[in-house]
């Protein structure tokens, strides 16, 4: 079972990130929570989401942006960032 990373109380004392979880054989780390999306015409797969990770909280590798074809294994997250923000580019 999974547990939310807690950050260390102690001042100048930082934990390091938490290692990827093996799912299916792949490993993969946990989204806390999708933050934005938006479109890249730039990039192959256009939509584009911005997502924190789980555990990365006060670091350099907090958020970063996936395409949609990463997200294949967050499909409730997706599902419930939509139905809050039906107004942000999403999945046709």
């Amino acid at each position: 079972m999974l547990e939310p990373h807690t950050p260390s109380t102690i001042p100048n004392c930082t934990e390091p990130p938490p290692t990827p979880v093996e799912v299916k054989g792949d490993l993969e780390y946990e989204i806390a929570k999708i933050l934005d999306t938006k479109i890249d015409k730039c990039q192959q797969c256009k939509l584009l989401y911005y997502v924190r990770w789980l555990g990365y909280e006060g670091t350099n590798e907090e958020t970063s942006w996936l395409s949609a074809d990463e997200m294949s294994h967050t499909t409730d997250l997706v599902k419930e960032f939509h139905q809050q923000y039906p107004d942000k580019p999403g999945p046709t």
